[in-house]
């Protein structure tokens, strides 16, 4: 999807991609990665859209129409 997304100049972002357990600014707490499979896995599915009150109808149509691809 992020491909897609890409093509039709949507930027697609993911804020979390690295959960925060395995943050550098967590290191002190000793967490490794492997530790907390779940979100690890969530983590790299998660994607965050376009959001914002300027963006046009027509924009919000085009982020719609190219995730029901």
């Amino acid at each position: 999807m992020c491909k897609s997304l890409k093509e039709n100049d949507i930027p697609p972002v993911s804020y979390y991609s690295d959960p925060l357990h395995i943050q550098p600014v967590f290191e002190n707490l000793g967490y490794k990665k492997g530790y907390f499979p779940v979100t690890e896995k969530v983590a790299n599915q998660c994607l965050s859209l376009p959001k914002n009150p300027y963006l046009s109808e027509e924009d919000q149509t085009k982020v719609i129409d190219v995730i029901k691809l």
